[in-house]
């Protein structure tokens, strides 16, 4: 009787571990979830995403390794209302505003250096934005994932306010000069000359600019005057699923992991009238709306509506 008390013991102890690793292994594309997903009556449509053929759950987590900090230098939520203190229009889309600044979809591969791609691309965004468009570069996503060590992992996790403080005090070389190689999931060297024979040259985040926004309105504010900021929210296993609509957490969704992206604008649907963000992810064109995404915005979904973070550009 003691030894069968103990076997059952120990299967209660293993059987959560089990099933997590069944989790991990199994493949991402599922047709049974993607109909049971579209038979809830979400604001958004569930479909097979190339970008995930073949991958498992476990495949995907690694990619998602961004930890979250509070920023020393944090706009007060408290300082007013909560709405928007400009004359935020209800919708707005940092690629019409500025067309030619806001940059393409990227993709961070098999690497968990989202973190690296949010923080990047926003900085490159924003150098076009502030110098009227004669500053147009993206900026180098690998040169964060190799060389920014003082607090962050390259492929296994970072935390987007220290990649702007490295932005800040290191800079970044532009994204020919030094190409991204870390989809294969491993660091790669920290290069000091441009691999295109051009000049080595640095793009700075302006010191003491960074600031980390708490709330919508503040987010809005940021956005609306200077141009995309870095994101970050809680991704669960239907969001790999998602092609287009607004995005609303399922329920019994699976957390896999944080997740960094840039957030460029809002806008209110017009069939459900849910306010959303509109984001631009790091996974490619072959996933979701050509590379971006809508998230439901003001309910705080999977913690988008906080820690949104970004600098002003070093001209």
């Amino acid at each position: 009787m003691i030894q069968l008390k103990i076997f059952a013991i120990i299967v209660l102890c293993l059987v959560p571990q089990l099933f997590a690793l069944l989790d991990k292994s199994k493949l991402v594309h599922d047709e049974e979830y993607i109909n049971s997903l579209n038979s809830e009556n979400l604001p958004w449509k569930a479909g097979k995403n190339s970008r995930f053929d073949g991958y498992t759950y476990g495949d995907v987590k690694k990619m998602l390794k961004t930890r979250l900090i509070i920023g020393s230098s944090i706009e007060d939520a408290t300082s007013r209302d909560g709405s928007p203190s400009k004359a935020v229009p209800k919708e707005f889309d940092s690629r019409k505003q500025w067309p030619s600044c806001v940059h393409r979809i990227l993709d961070q591969g098999q690497c968990g250096s989202c973190w690296a791609f949010g923080a990047s691309e926003a900085l490159s965004d924003r150098f076009c934005i502030k110098s009227n468009g004669t500053v147009n570069v993206i900026l180098s996503p690998q040169a964060l994932v190799s060389c920014d060590w003082e607090g962050n992992m390259g492929c296994n996790g970072g935390i987007p306010q220290l990649a702007w403080t490295y932005m800040e005090l290191a800079g970044l070389p532009t994204l020919p000069c030094v190409p991204y190689l870390s989809g294969d999931g491993k660091k790669h060297t920290c290069e000091k000359q441009c691999q295109d024979g051009d000049t080595f040259k640095k793009y700075y985040a302006k010191t003491g600019t960074q600031k980390t926004y708490r709330t919508v309105a503040h987010m809005q504010d940021a956005i609306f005057a200077d141009g995309p900021v870095e994101g970050a929210f809680e991704v669960y296993s239907d969001f790999l699923q998602y092609q287009n609509g607004v995005y609303v957490k399922a329920k019994g969704a699976s957390y896999l992991g944080g997740h960094a992206i840039k957030i460029l604008g809002w806008g209110t649907d017009q069939k459900t009238g849910i306010d959303y963000w509109i984001v631009a992810n790091s996974w490619g064109v072959n996933w979701g709306m050509s590379g971006f995404f809508y998230i439901q915005r003001g309910v705080n979904m999977c913690g988008i509506d906080h820690d949104g973070v970004a600098a002003q550009p070093k001209l």
